[in-house]
């Protein structure tokens, strides 16, 4: 009875550890691309992304874990001009929100799965964005601008695996397939629309370690 009694105390005090309420920070690394490029060929772009998250955890097997999340998306793009290489990057920047469900396999291990909303905070062409040949001279034109207007916000699914250790330590590797065609730019669209070709959209990988406060 004894025995009995200490093991369901333990039991308890395990669940209740593993169960509540709680905040943390994460940061790591993004590896996104743009697919559906209409001219170039995307190419994986790495970047950083880094935010907030709180997790409630009602039970031991399920978590909703929400975050806030800055990412540095976009994509490196190799074009050819005149049989001359050339490589550029659009670099797009976002705010993103994820809503998680975490499904655990045991203590820690856990699969993650839910919608993610993307506010488009900036975006940048840069790069060799075409060859000049002349009396004067060849070599390539390169650019530096403000594209931000051509693209817009996203609405992404997320899954993937995580580990939450006891000692508030995470870390998790996730898939960001985006589902919204984010092209704003009515030239582009109407070439697609032209081809018959489908939308712009984010792609990616996310990888993160994070630490949630107060665990035991």
């Amino acid at each position: 009875m004894l025995a009995g009694a200490l093991a369901l105390s333990s039991l308890s005090t395990a669940q209740a550890q593993q169960t509540g309420v709680q905040f943390g920070a994460k940061a790591g690394m993004s590896l996104a691309l743009l697919d559906g490029l209409i001219n170039g060929d995307a190419q994986f772009k790495s970047g950083l992304a880094a935010g907030a998250f709180v997790r409630w955890r009602p039970s031991a097997r399920i978590a909703i874990q929400p975050e806030l999340v800055f990412s540095q998306q976009g994509t490196d793009v190799s074009n050819s001009y005149a049989g001359n290489p050339a490589k550029s990057q659009i670099k797009l920047s976002y705010l993103n929100v994820p809503v998680l469900l975490k499904i655990y396999l045991g203590n820690v291990v856990n699969l993650q799965v839910g919608p993610q909303v993307g506010l488009l905070l900036s975006g940048r062409r840069t790069g060799q964005v075409g060859y000049s040949s002349g009396s004067s001279g060849n070599g390539y034109i390169t650019t530096d601008e403000d594209v931000a207007k051509n693209y817009r916000g996203d609405l992404a699914l997320c899954g993937g695996l995580g580990v939450d250790l006891k000692n508030g330590l995470l870390f998790s590797a996730r898939l960001n397939y985006g589902l919204t065609d984010i092209n704003n730019n009515e030239a582009d669209k109407t070439a697609r629309e032209y081809l018959g070709i489908g939308g712009l959209h984010n792609r990616g990988f996310e990888f993160a370690l994070g630490y949630a406060f107060g665990s035991k």
